[in-house]
This record gives structure tokens, C-alpha cells and sequence, in this order.
């Protein structure tokens, strides 16, 4: 394989405007520091939050009853197989807190993402003139709003994704034939196929023939090719995924979920805007982002030097190149599941789904905010943009922490209460305020509610089963409205028939997420809770409209039981929160 930009048409193509060197273009590097530096910052608090989202809990409750080998034959059934060497490996980095394992790997294949985006676009002609900026963009992203959970995967597999740009640039032929290997690979994530159009951007050059561009890129489109194949036969959804995500043949909904889809990015950014102001409130908010518009300004014709992408004929013809990869990007992005009648969002667990098409829109952002005339407004506008969604990532980060704090006392609570009663039974949770108080006013499922009280539980009585009112429960017939009840969604159980009504208020003990201070919030994070049966919130039943209380128990399962330790720690249970094996579990 030969790179796909020699030295000389490095030279040749160069226009960034006020100089044809190529070093002019390094000033811009400010951008990626700022960018770097502030996605450490604010994404810090949230690495340690006792807290896991949603499928992560599916993912720990299969790891800990069935090992790695139930791990990785439920992802080969979810079309997913690759899926299961990253979310082993953070599973067993630290087997007693392996979301903090996860956020952890997920924040540095971030921050390498974000070097190898900025080495390949300012490798290119094509796109060197927005390199800085886009990288800055994408390291403080507001779209992919669960970076901080086990779907750091994502980051994970677009490593692998971008090295197959890089590895094509190696001065080792073993190095450059691996290139195709790790898209193989970097595809177990199958929407990245949509980032695909940048490949041909760069591969492409004026002074060559089309043919011997396609002859580059060759092994690429195979390995797409073969991901495709696969998908499509051995690696389809199986078992409990069978016919998850099938084709919808109306155009009518295909149509409303890619505009869905794409409306989500302006959606997301009133949201940075609304959500990263309330961190500090708007007065303080304000001054910061003014502040910030200043800097950039000061420094707009040194380290944050961006050129005006319209200053000549090839420069404009290189901004409606990049504007059309932009969009080519975002749309295929979503049309896979578009297809199947769905689309991302910047609530709950969606975000993910906006995951390959954020790349098309924040290129297209950075070419707009390039394509401002004045240098001293460019950097102001780009400082503003950058505020704003450092402001967002700062404001999620505690939102997470708070998450963790919030569900943590309600699951502990739930437990002690599930265990004062020997009788089986399935609990409707009702929850105050259950749109404010979760990260991202995502849904608290089954999992989320079932998997850690099920690990703690004394096996010696039945299982009780408890689920929240808002996340279709108890609406949809396959699961209690049936008899069914599940755990994780992956396996079921009959349901016993006592029915009970329970309600949960997180004021006054807790209070709301903008009213609650990050030092307090740490605060209550870093230590363990004095008790294994109370917390900060109230929770009562309802009967007949009145509240009661509930009377409260505690059990230490085995220390040796997988998962223990793990499920104890999320719930700040205090020491000892399980018994040695040696002394007997109570």
C-alpha cells in the first residue's frame, strides 16, 4: 500500500491562506490542546461515580453468573461478538468496579481518538485547514452523550477504526497490510462503515488515476464488504435478539426517523446550551463564556489560528468538498437505523445511535465556523461553540455523579425493604421527579433495578421482582403484564402474583441535580453510606392512595459470590457489606 498523500503533493496542494507553509497550519494545534485539556477536566468527577447505565448492568449480571464465555455468546446473539473483548477486558481490569474501568479505557481512547483525527485530517489537503478545529469539536462533543459508561466501547472500536487511516502512512509494509485488519475488526461496530466517505476523500489526488485510487483502496472496501456479508448471514441476531432491529419497508417511517435522527444535533446543541449553563448558573456561565470568547480572541492569530476557508478558489472548493462529506456522513450515519424504524437522541441511552453521524456534523460545524469571514470572529465564535459544549460535558459529568448518588440510595433501600418480607412479590416503583433526577432523564428498566439487589439477595428465599412506572414494564405484555419477569431482559421468570405499589422521593435528602453542589456531591460519592437499610431519600408503599412505611432488613451474601463486592460498592453498602466464606454468609 502507498500513502495516500505523498511529501510533494503535500506541498503542492497547501492553501491555508495566508501561507503556503505547512508549518502555518501547526498553530492552530492550540485547539486540540484546549480541547484535550478541558475533556480531562470535565469528564474527571464522573469516573468514579457509582453508577451503571442501563445494558452495562446486562452486561456485569451475564459476566458474573455465566464468565466470559455467557458474555461473549449473548453479544454473538445480539449481532454484536466484537462487543465482547472490550467489555471483557473492562469487566476484568477491576472486577470490583468495572464501570470505573470502563469510563477510564473510554476516556483515553477518547483523547488518542482525538490525536489521530488531528494527524489524519491535517495529513490531507483536503482537510487540513479544519484539523484543529474539528478535533477540538470532537473532543468536547455534547451528541454521544454516554461516553462515560460501558459504551465506551464506541471510542474503543473507532481507535481501531482510525488506525486503519494512520497505519497506511507506516514506513513498516506489516504495519500498512494490518490497516485493513483493524477496519475488519474496528467494524464490529457496523455504522462506522458511514465515516467511510472520508477514506476516499483522502485517498483521492488530483495528479492520479481514479483506477489506481480504487486499487488503494481495495482491501478497505473488501473488509466493508465482508462485515456485510457477515452481518447479514453467521452474524445476524439470534436468540433473544432474533428480529430486533428488522427492516420497516415504509418510507413514510424511514423517512420521519432519519429527519428525527439529524433534527437530535440541533436539538443537542439548545441542550449544551441549556444544561452546561445551569452548572454554574447563567451569571457565572455568562462571564466564563465571555471570558473564554476574549482568549481566543487574544491568541486568534497564534496557537488558535484558524484559516478562512473561502479566501481563494481551491479553498472554497475544498469547503463544499468538506460540506458534502459532512452531510454524507451524518445521513448514512443514520440511515441503518432508519431503516429499522429508529433514530438517536440526546436523552437516554439513544445518544449512542448519533454515535457515527456526529463525525459528518461536526465537520460541518467546523467548515461553517471556518467559513466566517475576520479572523478575530472565527475565534471568537469557535471559543463560544467550545465553551458552551466544555460547559455541557462538565454539567453531564456531574449529572452522572449525581445519577450514581441517586439510584445508589434507591436500590439500597429497595433491598432492605425486599428483604423484611420472606413472601415473594412483584413492586411498581413510583418515583418523584423520575424525569429530572436520572442522567439524561433516562429510563431506570428492569436491569437497572433487578441486577444488583439479585446478586445481593439471600438465595435461601424466592425471588421478589421490582420495576419502575415509566419504562413499559408493566405495559408490555412479554414481560409482567404476561407473568414474566426478568432480571437483565435475557432471562425470565414467573412472576409471583403479590402485587405491590412503592414510592420513592429523593428530596429532601437529596437534593435536585442544579441544586446540589460538586463539593457536596463528591462528598457523598466518596464515602460509604452508615447504613445498609436507610438513606437519604424516603421511600414508602402506597395503599389506597396512603403512604406507609416499610419495614427494613439486612443480609450479607458470600464475599466469594461473583459480583458481590462489585454490587456492593455501587450501593455504598458499608463494610462489611458481605461475609467471608470461612465465617458463614448470614
Amino acid at each position: 500500500m502507498t500513502d495516500f498523500a505523498s511529501s510533494d503533493h503535500f506541498r503542492s496542494k497547501t492553501d491555508l491562506g495566508t501561507t503556503t507553509s505547512p508549518s502555518r497550519g501547526r498553530l492552530g494545534i492550540g485547539y486540540v490542546w484546549v480541547g484535550a485539556v478541558l475533556a480531562i477536566v470535565a469528564s474527571l468527577p464522573a469516573l468514579f461515580a457509582r453508577e451503571v447505565f442501563g445494558d452495562d448492568w446486562t452486561v456485569y449480571y451475564i459476566y458474573w453468573t455465566e464468565g466470559a464465555g455467557g458474555l461473549a455468546r449473548v453479544l454473538w446473539e445480539a449481532a454484536h461478538a466484537g462487543f465482547a473483548i472490550p467489555m471483557t477486558l473492562f469487566v476484568v481490569a477491576l472486577p470490583g468496579m468495572p464501570e470505573v474501568a470502563a469510563r477510564l479505557g473510554g476516556l483515553s481512547c477518547h483523547l488518542v481518538n482525538g490525536i489521530l483525527l488531528y494527524a489524519i485530517f491535517f495529513r490531507s489537503p483536503q482537510t487540513r485547514q479544519i484539523a484543529a478545529l474539528f478535533t477540538a469539536l470532537f473532543l468536547l462533543s455534547p451528541f454521544y452523550a454516554i461516553r462515560l459508561t460501558q459504551n465506551a466501547i464506541y471510542d474503543f472500536f473507532l481507535l481501531f477504526y482510525l488506525l486503519s487511516y494512520e497505519l497506511t502512512h507506516s514506513k513498516v509494509r506489516a504495519l500498512r497490510w494490518a490497516a485493513p485488519f483493524c477496519l475488519l475488526f474496528s467494524l464490529s461496530l457496523e455504522t462506522l462503515i458511514a465515516c467511510e466517505p472520508l477514506r476516499v476523500v483522502l485517498a483521492r489526488s488530483a495528479d492520479e488515476r481514479w483506477t489506481r485510487t480504487l486499487a488503494r483502496l481495495a482491501p478497505f472496501w473488501l473488509a466493508v464488504a465482508t462485515v456485510i456479508v457477515l452481518r447479514l448471514t453467521i452474524l445476524g441476531k439470534s436468540g433473544h435478539y432474533s428480529g430486533q432491529y428488522g427492516f420497516v419497508p415504509d418510507f413514510a417511517v424511514v423517512g420521519n426517523a432519519i429527519s428525527a435522527h439529524l433534527m437530535a444535533f440541533p436539538r443537542g446543541l439548545a441542550y449544551a446550551y441549556s444544561r452546561g449553563f445551569a452548572l454554574l448558573g447563567r451569571p457565572v456561565s455568562s462571564i466564563l463564556t465571555l471570558a473564554a470568547v476574549v482568549g481566543f480572541v487574544l491568541f486568534s492569530s497564534t496557537a488558535l489560528w484558524a484559516p478562512w476557508v473561502l479566501r481563494s478558489r481551491s479553498s472554497t472548493q475544498s469547503a463544499k468538498m468538506l460540506l458534502m462529506l459532512g452531510a454524507a456522513i451524518a445521513v448514512i450515519g443514520a440511515l441503518p437505523y432508519a431503516l429499522a424504524g429508529v433514530y438517536g437522541d440526546v436523552a437516554r441511552g439513544e445518544s449512542r445511535l448519533l454515535f457515527p453521524s456526529q463525525l459528518g456534523i461536526l465537520i460541518l460545524m467546523a467548515t461553517g465556523i471556518q467559513a466566517i469571514p475576520g479572523l478575530r470572529v472565527r475565534a471568537a465564535v469557535a471559543g463560544g461553540v467550545i465553551t458552551i459544549f466544555a460547559l455541557s460535558l462538565a454539567h453531564d459529568s456531574k449529572w452522572l455523579l449525581y445519577d450514581g448518588l441517586f439510584t445508589g440510595d434507591m436500590l439500597r433501600q429497595t433491598r432492605a425493604a425486599l428483604l423484611a418480607d420472606p413472601e415473594p412479590k412483584v413492586v411498581k416503583l413510583q418515583i418523584e421527579d423520575a424525569y429530572v433526577l436520572p442522567f439524561r432523564s433516562r429510563c431506570l428498566g428492569g436491569n437497572d433495578m433487578n441486577v444488583a439487589q439479585t446478586i445481593l439477595r439471600d438465595q435461601n428465599r424466592a425471588r421478589s421482582f421490582i420495576y419502575t412506572d415509566f419504562c413499559g414494564d408493566f405495559t408490555n405484555p412479554s414481560f409482567v403484564a404476561g407473568g414474566n419477569c426478568s432480571v437483565s431482559y435475557l432471562e425470565i421468570f414467573p412472576c409471583p402474583p403479590r402485587r405491590e405499589t412503592w414510592r420513592y422521593h429523593a428530596a429532601p435528602g437529596i437534593p435536585r441535580p442544579d441544586d446540589i453542589g460538586f463539593v457536596e456531591l463528591l462528598t457523598a460519592i466518596f464515602k460509604e453510606n452508615p447504613s445498609a437499610t436507610e438513606g437519604r431519600g424516603e421511600l414508602m408503599q402506597l395503599k389506597d392512595g396512603e403512604t406507609a412505611p416499610l419495614a427494613r432488613a439486612e443480609y450479607r451474601p458470600p464475599c466469594d459470590r461473583p459480583g458481590v463486592r462489585a454490587a456492593a460498592w455501587l450501593l455504598a453498602l458499608p463494610s462489611p457489606a458481605c461475609e467471608d466464606p470461612a465465617s458463614g454468609a448470614r
